[in-house]
């Protein structure tokens, strides 16, 4: 990094003796082959805009402020580094590849591998100030920052599920100083009333003050605006508010909906990307699970939306895509691209890790591809030495890297990695 952080630059002794070991096999394991992703057809893709039907003022129980109030106060929670032992051993979770910095969550977001029902937050997506600001430090604080998304995916009690159950949860995390604090997302009712968002947020993407998740129509019952469409809502960082007298619990901390997008097909993952063609865009795509009953390594879609102009600091998409991509049945079966948690673009060249699946080679859950789209054929570089059971990705545009991060109880890490180190290219 090149900010000169400690705790950011020491890596565990686990990680770093493991590295120089596993890398040149690694290395070795990368292949280059036609690739199986297809142009897809754009017809259907189109978004549809649509405006929050209130955007009233919170009420005075609350104050606004912002992403520096947000990264700021005594009572976030630290995060454990690779100083802490608990810590130092989920190093095997990482990928396996030169890590440039990682840390944990602490042991009550770890989740229980023996109490499932009992852990029921998830992390889902990543977001990072590295890709919101080319500095590196978000629109209203100093400080850099990356945002995850958690889903409530369990229940505790199956026979009377919590009502938080599909719920969705951002943590803002103050990478200077290795603290977070949760923040919820809501939307406002037609009486000023702050109600959850639900769905499965699977993905984020942070351009200037913007927030952008994909959103699935699993609102348990429950309402919200267009809650029955597939969607990409979007929040204003810079609109955070504080209940005044510090109670609230969920509510505490707020971050109201302040638009959102009806998406064609359910999208699973978004991301940012400062260089593709035309200016900035979204990258998103499904999930689409290889094994199973229906299980295939064909019919992931990857879709690219652009920003209108002014590129930089609006929420505005442009409603037809620019760019579609479909996968298809490998003539290699370890070039499948399938089971993605997240992709990561940066102009021509995609980046996607991916998960479980069918596969024929070792560490399927550690699956990462790079996909050079600009010619035919396409080329792919793909290995199996990424973290295991990875989801979403960022790229820090200032340094270099991709960070990612993973959703296993009690293997919970967050990291960077050098671009230079998983793109042979």
């Amino acid at each position: 990094m090149t900010t000169p952080l400690t705790w950011l630059v020491r890596i565990g002794a686990a990680c770093v003796l493991a590295a120089p070991a596993l890398w040149p096999g690694a290395a070795s394991a990368l292949a280059t082959a036609t690739a199986p992703l297809q142009p897809l057809s754009l017809t259907g893709l189109d978004l549809r805009a649509r405006s929050d039907p209130y955007t009233v003022p919170l009420t005075a129980e609350y104050e606004q402020v912002g992403i520096g109030g947000a990264l700021s106060g005594t009572d976030r929670v630290a995060l454990p580094g690779n100083e802490d032992p608990a810590c130092a051993a989920r190093a095997a979770y990482l990928p396996r590849v030169p890590v440039r910095s990682w840390f944990c969550w602490n042991a009550a977001a770890q989740g229980d591998k023996e109490d499932l029902p009992h852990s029921p937050w998830v992390p889902q997506g990543l977001a990072t100030s590295g890709e919101a600001q080319l500095g590196g430090t978000p629109i209203g604080s100093d400080h850099r920052a990356l945002i995850t998304s958690w889903v409530w995916l369990n229940s505790p009690d199956p026979d009377n599920p919590d009502y938080r159950y599909n719920s969705v949860n951002l943590s803002v995390v103050d990478l200077d100083d290795r603290r977070y604090r949760n923040v919820l997302p809501v939307w406002v009712d037609s009486q000023g009333k702050l109600r959850r968002v639900y769905g499965h947020g699977g993905g984020l993407a942070w351009y200037g003050p913007y927030l952008f998740m994909t959103s699935s129509t699993n609102w348990n019952g429950y309402s919200g605006p267009d809650s029955t469409y597939n969607t990409i809502r979007v929040f204003d960082t810079r609109k955070i508010y504080r209940k005044r007298d510090g109670s609230g619990g969920d509510y505490k901390y707020v971050i109201p909906e302040v638009r959102h997008y009806i998406t064609p097909i359910r999208l699973d993952y978004v991301s940012l990307d400062r260089h593709s063609s035309g200016g900035a865009s979204l990258i998103t795509g499904t999930y689409k699970a290889s094994s199973g009953s229906t299980g295939s390594p064909a019919g992931t879609k990857l879709v690219r939306y652009r920003f209108q102009p002014p590129p930089d600091g609006d929420y505005r998409l442009v409603n037809a895509p620019v760019q579609a991509w479909v996968s298809t049945v490998p003539a290699d079966p370890a070039d499948a691209i399938s089971d993605v948690q997240g992709v990561q673009s940066d102009g021509d060249l995609l980046y996607l890790n991916m998960a479980a699946g069918s596969h024929p080679g070792p560490d399927p859950r550690r699956r990462f591809a790079t996909v050079n789209v600009a010619g035919t054929p396409r080329t792919i570089s793909a290995h199996t030495s990424w973290a295991y059971r990875p989801e979403d990705l960022s790229q820090w545009y200032a340094t270099g890297e991709l960070w990612g991060l993973t959703e296993g109880e009690e293997e919970r890490v967050v990291f960077s990695v050098a671009i230079a180190d998983v793109d042979p290219s």
